[in-house]
């Protein structure tokens, strides 16, 4: 009988162990957020709210409290969209944030769609100082903004076939489809890891899809929490220099060949999307936004010095000279906006998002541009 004890006493041991390792990460995670609790919610704190271009201005931190609590869902076709939410400084309905609507608009319809990333979202502003919003007070007319936070210029491409098939019966002369690109095909396709027409969510996506990890009884999704919190802490130790890791996190300014096929793809997408548009009697227009990187805006005082935002900007400065080139031989209406924020010193409240008074200078620009 001593066998059979010391095989129990070997398997409780072992089946022990195992489910020490396997609660391990939600154990370390519940202990660090406790322990922690008050230093990580000050930590977590968006600082981009006590910038001094918010001064005076109530709502920034409420804005930047609430758009960290922004859900979103997985949509075929567009990836994902915001969930609709309801807050003091951002209203979500339909997957659309709220646009300052017009007294006695001069047609029913909307006139202008916007589309782009975070930027014609409105990371970093309230509903009515997205520059859509301004863009239709000022002009006092229908406008809406179709703007997502990550998307890249083919994502808004699929968003407006979704929107062109939903309402193929409606009249699109007379309407006005922009958009305001650049900033994400850069920051997110020069990845190392992002190839053809991906988005940066791309791997991310496929690896919860995959086969293994879909098995109903898996040794992958068994230990699914143990392998990311070793990688987590792996990061967190730093193996590695952290300009080395920037350097090979981007590739476009390394590789003319990879720069040359984001800047064509980019274009070539702003010529279908254009295509879709002029042909049902409408007008479209392709802008390519500003980014702290480019021109001479004022942007010390954001202290972009670490490397990974020096290798962010060789991936501009490698990219947006293509864009350029590219659309301006393209058969498309193109604005490059590149310089709209020259000299100014209270635009930018990272490397590409913008404060209210921004906004006001970029509808000046698109007012001159495209009405």
């Amino acid at each position: 009988m001593s066998w059979i004890k010391i095989l129990f006493a070997n398997l409780f041991i072992t089946f022990g162990l195992l489910g020490m390792l396997l609660l391990t990460p939600p154990i370390a995670y519940s202990i660090y957020s406790l322990s922690f609790s008050e230093q990580t919610k000050k930590s977590s704190e968006d600082t981009r709210a006590r910038l001094e271009l918010y001064n005076g201005i109530e709502w920034a931190s409420i804005h930047f409290a609430e758009f960290s609590k922004l859900p979103v869902t997985y949509f075929d076709y567009i990836t994902w969209r915001m969930d609709d939410f309801e807050g003091e400084t951002i209203n979500i309905s339909d997957g659309l944030r709220e646009t300052y609507e017009p007294t006695n608009p001069t047609i029913n319809a909307d006139k202008y769609l916007f589309f782009g990333g975070s930027t014609t979202w409105g990371t970093g502003v309230n509903d009515d100082n997205t520059y859509p919003s301004i863009f239709a007070e000022r002009l006092n007319t229908r406008v809406t903004n179709f703007g997502e936070p990550g998307y890249i210029a083919r994502q808004s491409l699929s968003l407006l076939t979704n929107y062109l098939l939903a309402n193929s019966s409606v009249d699109f002369s007379g309407r006005h489809v922009v958009f305001y690109d650049g900033v994400n095909d850069v920051a997110h396709r020069c990845r190392s890891e992002i190839s053809g027409l991906g988005t940066g969510r791309e791997q991310q996506i496929q690896s919860i899809l995959s086969t293994k990890s879909n098995e109903k009884y898996s040794f992958a999704k068994l230990f699914e929490q143990l392998t990311q919190f070793l990688q987590a802490v792996t990061r967190k130790l730093g193996m590695a220099g952290a300009s080395s890791i920037a350097s090979e996190n981007y590739k476009c300014s390394s590789d003319p060949r990879r720069a040359e096929e984001i800047a064509r793809m980019l274009v070539e997408t702003w010529q279908v999307a254009s295509d879709l548009v002029t042909n049902r009697g409408g007008k479209f227009t392709a802008i390519l936004q500003p980014v702290a990187f480019i021109g001479s805006a004022d942007i010390e005082y954001l202290n972009l010095n670490s490397a990974n935002d020096t290798a962010l900007s060789m991936q501009y400065q490698a990219v947006y000279p293509l864009i350029r080139q590219l659309a301006a031989d393209a058969n498309i209406d193109f604005v490059d906006l590149t310089t709209a924020y020259d000299s100014c010193n209270n635009c930018y409240i990272d490397f590409c998002h913008v404060g209210p008074q921004a906004h006001q200078i970029l509808v000046d620009n698109l007012v001159n541009s495209i009405n």
